[in-house]
């Protein structure tokens, strides 16, 4: 589905426009993941994971489109001049039994965390999941020790439904363990 702009101020000042991503910034999102990918261990991927969106950008644009033209999928990425600095992608389920389940991710550039963009992103998504018909409950995953997140996370009403030892493994062989989060909608 296409989230239409809307244009937010951060705490710091700074204007940026949320939007859906276009198949045209298709580079610009793979650089944004990869550049998040590299500063932090709460990610699912690693930077040379998403060296196949790189060798072939046909890929990611396929991705994009996917999530544009998907009853399903919702993304919204974060524009700051003409660069993305963050996103978060909501999924709900394809089948019966699962479509009132959405999944959320999130991922924001180092240098804009903290300021508020997250939970910006939060309200904007939950307040799509209230809006869809049959949606009743969101979910996500949150490493144990990403503590700023959680807060976020638990400040937007998501409560801890469970654990996922050893969730994560590192190239060093260290594990992180990951919580199971939900929000009830309705």
């Amino acid at each position: 589905m296409i989230y239409k702009a809307k244009e937010f101020t951060l705490k710091n000042g700074i204007k940026v426009t949320l939007k859906s991503p276009e198949i045209s910034d298709a580079q610009k999102m793979i650089d944004c993941i990869i550049d998040i990918t590299r500063t932090t261990d709460y990610m699912n991927g690693l930077p040379e994971d998403y060296q196949v969106y790189l060798d072939d950008m046909k890929k990611e644009e396929a991705f994009l489109e996917g999530h544009n033209s998907s009853d399903n999928n919702y993304m919204i990425a974060v524009f700051y001049k003409d660069i993305i600095i963050g996103s978060c992608a909501l999924s709900f389920g394809a089948m019966i039994k699962t479509k009132h389940r959405g999944t959320i991710g999130i991922g924001i550039r180092k240098e804009y965390r903290g300021l508020g963009l997250g939970s910006i992103l939060f309200d904007e998504i939950i307040n799509i999941a209230k809006n869809r018909e049959g949606a009743t409950q969101l979910e996500l995953g949150v490493i144990k020790d990403n503590f700023a997140a959680k807060r976020l996370y638990t400040s937007k009403g998501f409560i801890k439904t469970g654990d996922v030892p050893r969730a994560i493994r590192l190239k060093d062989g260290t594990y992180l363990d990951e919580e199971m989060m939900m929000l009830m909608l309705k």
